[in-house]
C-alpha cells in the first residue's frame, strides 16, 4: 500500500515545481511531505530487512523527477543549475559500477538529489552522514575486533595484489544495509529547510 504512494508523491512534486503559492495549495505541503517520508521509511525498512531496494520505489523519483529537473527546468526554462544533476547521477552510477555502493543505494540517492537539487541538501546530507557514520563505524570496528593495525594490513594486502577497488563479492559480503543513513538527512532537510513551491495558475482554490 505504501508503495502506491510513490507515484502520487512524485507527480505532486513535479507539479509543485512550477507554481505560485496560495493558502489551499500550501495546505498540501504536509500531505506531500508525509508521503515522501513514508517512501523513505519504506525503502529504509526494506533495505534493512532484505538488503534490496525495488526499482518500483526508486524509478519514479530518479527517472520521473530527474527528467523533469533536467529537461523542463534545466533546458526548457534555462535553469542551468539543474544540469548539475547529470554529473551527480554519473558519479553515483560510477560508484555503483565500481562496487562502492549497491545499485539500490545509488538509485535512492539519485531520487533524493532529483527531489532536492540544491547545495543546501548536499551540505545537510554530508554533515549528517558524517555525524551518523562515525559512531557506526567505530561500533562496527569494536564488534569485529578490528583496529587501525588490521585496517593497515588490509590496505597493504590490496597494494600488494593490485586489487585497489572492491569487488562485487566483497560488496555482497561486507556491504551494509545503510539506506536509512541517507533517509535521515533527507527527512531532516525536507521538514526543516525544504521550501514548498507555490500553487500553479490552474489551482482552483
Amino acid at each position: 500500500m505504501i508503495a502506491t504512494l510513490v507515484g502520487p508523491a512524485a507527480w505532486l512534486s513535479l507539479g509543485a515545481a512550477v507554481a505560485e503559492r496560495s493558502g489551499a495549495w500550501a495546505a498540501t505541503e504536509t500531505l506531500v511531505k508525509l508521503m515522501l517520508t513514508l517512501w523513505m521509511l519504506r525503502i529504509s525498512v526494506l533495505d534493512h530487512r532484505t538488503g534490496r531496494i525495488p526499482n518500483a520505489l526508486t524509478a519514479p523519483m530518479f527517472l520521473g523527477v530527474g527528467l523533469y529537473r533536467v529537461v523542463v527546468e534545466g533546458l526548457m526554462l534555462q535553469q542551468w543549475s539543474r544540469l548539475w544533476l547529470l554529473p551527480t547521477f554519473a558519479i553515483l552510477f560510477g560508484m555503483w559500477m565500481l562496487h562502492f555502493i549497491g545499485g539500490g543505494d545509488a538509485k535512492f540517492l539519485m531520487g533524493l538529489f532529483a527531489l532536492f537539487p540544491s547545495l543546501e541538501f548536499l551540505a545537510t546530507l554530508a554533515f549528517l552522514l558524517l555525524v551518523i557514520m562515525i559512531p557506526l563505524l567505530a561500533l562496527e570496528y569494536r564488534q569485529r575486533g578490528a583496529g587501525p593495525v588490521a585496517s593497515l594490513r588490509g590496505l597493504r594486502a590490496r597494494l600488494l595484489t593490485g586489487q585497489f577497488l572492491p569487488t562485487q563479492a566483497e560488496l555482497q559480503e561486507r556491504g551494509r544495509r545503510y539506506a536509512w543513513t541517507f533517509a535521515v538527512p533527507a527527512m531532516a532537510y525536507m521538514w526543516i529547510y525544504w521550501a514548498w513551491p507555490a500553487a500553479p495558475s490552474w489551482w482552483p482554490l
